[in-house]
């Protein structure tokens, strides 16, 4: 049972391989002249957008959230299951081996979710207003909804990162839906959520006053909650923006399919817009892949802000030799785990028709396809999981793939299941 469990999982390794070296050498925040630390060449196509009329929506909560703990963020609030049981020995060297070192810089920790819950909720930016955000694509918290906060995300729900009954990651990431223009809502293949630091121990991550490295290094906070991509307030930003930092650290690509059944063909490029990458030939049965990195410098001070925004930046500082980000700037010093996704979907033929489109899109009419895309984030980890990989992915300099915490053990369900996800599932847009 062991051989054919082993067999199994090689069949994966050359698709999964591909996904890890994406995250290895990703996108980057780190400026627009550093598009990400990726080597290969790519051509980089700009659409240029129309001023869009924004649809009416209903006026937004603004709420500032200091930090009560410091530059841990809130109060830790433990499990309330067995953590152990959430975790099983890594099948690294077989069972049990401790993730490879880091070839990057950075030492970096990477899981796999799958699509939860469409609902119009916004707990950031319409908290206790259930239906009053356009359409919503969860990940993770299987019971977050627009009444959700640090304490209900911690004590409740199951989730899509992992083993639903132990939810060791209830963190809440959620992003405007997928629709297919014909009724539909295309719900992701998977997301491939990944987090990527400087080791504490570097002394370039050890500079509060960011005189001479790149910041002072430090965990993710509790409850750190943040929106990044495009601005449905100010109509900046997002992928298509090429006056913003954002056309660099997000894009979309079109990928081959998981099981080799069809390849990108000539859509090779980075793209900018989802019509762009229908426009390059990206055939049915490929994937469409989001690609974007959240800003990596914090404040030190908020968990949030009005803007739900402001508390971070991107790093636009100084590039050192030795690092993969630029240093952050003075007033926000402290370096965080740079949270960076890959979503994937498997392509149809109402995308080559160019008819996909994004729900936020249809708030600004006029702009291209994807131009909104964003993502809202709310930390909600285990805090003694959430501290293994921080301890031995980051601060060891793993490569840390699969929900690997770096210690021998890996959180269950995190990894590429048997067989794959299931690919392209459509469901009834909600009304």
């Amino acid at each position: 049972m062991l051989n054919h469990i082993l067999a199994q999982r090689s069949l994966k390794v050359a698709a999964l391989g591909l996904l890890t070296l994406a995250s290895a050498c990703g996108t980057s925040s780190a400026s627009p002249t550093d598009a990400a630390s990726d080597t290969t060449t790519n051509t980089v196509v700009t659409t240029p957008t129309a001023t869009p009329t924004p649809t009416p929506t209903p006026t937004p909560t603004t709420t500032v959230a200091p930090s009560p703990n410091g530059l841990a963020g809130e109060i830790a609030i433990a499990d309330n299951f067995d953590t152990n049981s959430g975790l099983a020995l890594t099948w690294t060297n077989p069972r049990g081996g401790i993730a490879p070192p880091s070839t990057d810089p950075v030492g970096a920790f990477r899981m796999f979710c799958t699509a939860g819950q469409l609902l119009k909720d916004d707990p950031l930016v319409y908290p206790g207003q259930p239906g009053a955000s356009h359409l919503h694509q969860f990940f993770g918290n299987t019971g977050a909804n627009a009444s959700s906060n640090y304490n209900s995300l911690r004590t409740t729900g199951g989730t899509t990162c992992g083993q639903a009954s132990t939810p060791l990651n209830r963190s809440g990431y959620w992003m405007p839906a997928m629709l297919d223009g014909a009724g539909s809502v295309v719900k992701p293949d998977f997301l491939n959520v990944y987090y990527k630091r400087d080791p504490v121990s570097d002394p370039l991550c050890n500079d509060v006053a960011v005189t001479f490295g790149v910041g002072q290094c430090v965990d993710l906070p509790n409850g750190l909650r943040f929106v990044f991509g495009y601005n449905m307030k100010t109509m900046a930003g997002g992928p298509n923006d090429p006056n913003s930092i954002d056309s660099q650290a997000m894009y979309f690509e079109c990928w081959d399919a998981l099981d080799g059944s069809a390849s990108r063909g000539p859509a090779t490029g980075r793209y900018h817009t989802i019509a762009q990458v229908a426009a390059a030939g990206c055939p049915v049965g490929a994937r469409l892949m989001i690609i974007a990195a959240a800003p990596n410098c914090w404040d030190g001070k908020n968990l949030d802000t009005a803007d739900h925004r402001s508390h971070l930046a991107n790093s636009t500082g100084p590039m050192y030799a030795t690092q993969m980000f630029r240093a952050c700037v003075p007033d926000h010093p402290y370096v965080l785990p740079n949270l960076e996704v890959q979503i994937s979907y498997t392509v149809d033929q109402n995308f080559m028709a160019g008819k996909w489109h994004l729900s936020s899109d249809e708030m600004m009419p006029g702009v291209a396809p994807g131009t909104t895309w964003h993502m809202d984030y709310w930390e909600a980890w285990s805090p003694a999981v959430k501290a293994r990989w921080h301890g031995n992915c980051i601060d060891k300099k793993l490569t840390c793939s699969e929900g690997d915490v770096g210690d021998g053990y890996a959180i269950i369900g995190a990894g590429v299941p048997n067989g794959w996800w299931p690919t392209h599932q459509l469901v009834p847009v909600p009304q």
